[in-house]
C-alpha cells in the first residue's frame, strides 16, 4: 500500500511538472541574471522561484531520547516549478521524494542495523506576490503524506504546515542581499500507525542572503530550524524551543547549476530536534 501511494506520488509529480508554461517563470529569472547581473538568482529567495531539480543529500544526529542509535542520512530528489499567474504574481510548486538510510531503533530496526528505504513524501504550494522591487510575500502550506517504508523512516502522519514569508531586499547595502522571514505551523492531523507521535510545533527563519565576489553566496538560517513545541511536553525535553546555529555556503557553478552545503549545530536544545546536521546540494535550473 505504501508503495503504491509513493508510485501515484511520483505519477502525479511527472504530470504537474511535465514541460509547459510553468517555464515561462525560470526563463524570466535567467533573463534578468542576464541583462542585470546584481538581480543574480541564487535560488534561494522564496520569493523568486526557479523551476529547478535538486539533489541533496543530508547527514543528521537525530536525538532519540531513550536509544544510542540515531544517525540518519537522507537522499533526496527534489523538483520546483514555479508558475505565472500575471504580471506579479507566482505560484511556487515543489516536490521532495527521500531515501533513507538509519540505523534508529524502532518496530522494524530492533537490532539497530543499517536499514534503507523511502521517508515521507512533501508537496508544497506557494501563491507569492511581487509587490515592488524590493519587497515580496508569500502564503502557501506543506502537505507531508507518510509513505515511509519503515517507523524510523518517517513521522508516521499527515501532516500540515501552513506557511508564510515576506522577503526584503537589502541590495543597497549589499548587491544581491535581501533579509526574509518565513515560519510554518507544521501539525499532524491523521496516523498511519498507531504508536506514531503528534506533531504540533512552529517553525521559523529569519534569513538574511548576502551574494559574494565570484558568485559566491552565504545564508544565515536557511532553513526552518527554530522550532517551539506547541504539543504535549516529550520526555526527555527540558523546554520548548530548539535554536540552532543555521547557516549555508554556496556557489553559482553556472547560470544553470547552484552547489551549497548547510551546517546546523544546537544552542538551545531544550526541544530536541537534531544534534548536529550537515546537507550537501547541487542544484540544476532549467
Amino acid at each position: 500500500m505504501k508503495h503504491s501511494r509513493i508510485g501515484f506520488a511520483v505519477l502525479l509529480c511527472l504530470a504537474l511538472w511535465a514541460p509547459g508554461t510553468g517555464l515561462a517563470a525560470g526563463q524570466t529569472e535567467r533573463a534578468e541574471q542576464a541583462e542585470k547581473p546584481e538581480k543574480v538568482n541564487t535560488g534561494q529567495d522564496i520569493t523568486r522561484p526557479l523551476a529547478r531539480f535538486d539533489l541533496r543529500y543530508e547527514y543528521r544526529n537525530s536525538p532519540n531520547l531513550s536509544q544510542s542509535k540515531d544517525d540518519t542520512h537522507t537522499v533526496t530528489m527534489r523538483v520546483d516549478r514555479p508558475f505565472v499567474l500575471g504580471p506579479k504574481w507566482k505560484l511556487a510548486t515543489r516536490f521532495d521524494l527521500p531515501f533513507v538510510f538509519t540505523d534508529r531503533l524502532g518496530k522494524d530496526n530492533t537490532q539497530g542495523g543499517t536499514h534503507f528505504g523511502t521517508g515521507d513524501v512533501l508537496a508544497q504550494a506557494t501563491l507569492i506576490h511581487l509587490v515592488s522591487e524590493r519587497f515580496a510575500w508569500g502564503a502557501g502550506a506543506q502537505l507531508v503524506f507518510p509513505t515511509a517504508s519503515e517507523d524510523s523512516m518517517g513521522s508516521g502522519r499527515y501532516r500540515v504546515a501552513p506557511t508564510v514569508a515576506a522577503r526584503l531586499s537589502t541590495g543597497d547595502l549589499l548587491p544581491g542581499s535581501f533579509g526574509a522571514l518565513v515560519a510554518r505551523w507544521d501539525r499532524s492531523y491523521a496516523e498511519n500507525r498507531e504508536d506514531s507521535s503528534p506533531t504540533n510545533e512552529l517553525q521559523f527563519a529569519p534569513v538574511y542572503h548576502a551574494l559574494l565576489p565570484g558568485y559566491w553566496f552565504v545564508s544565515a538560517f536557511p532553513s526552518t530550524d527554530i522550532r517551539y513545541n506547541l504539543g504535549d511536553k516529550r520526555k526527555g525535553d527540558s523546554g520548548r524551543w530548539f535554536v540552532p546555529a543555521n547557516f549555508m555556503v554556496g556557489k553559482l557553478l553556472t547560470k544553470e547549476i547552484v552547489s551549497s552545503v548547510e551546517v546546523g549545530v544546537p544552542i538551545v536544545n531544550d526541544y530536541h530536534v537534531y544534534d548536529f546536521k550537515i546537507e550537501f546540494r547541487v542544484g540544476f535550473f532549467f
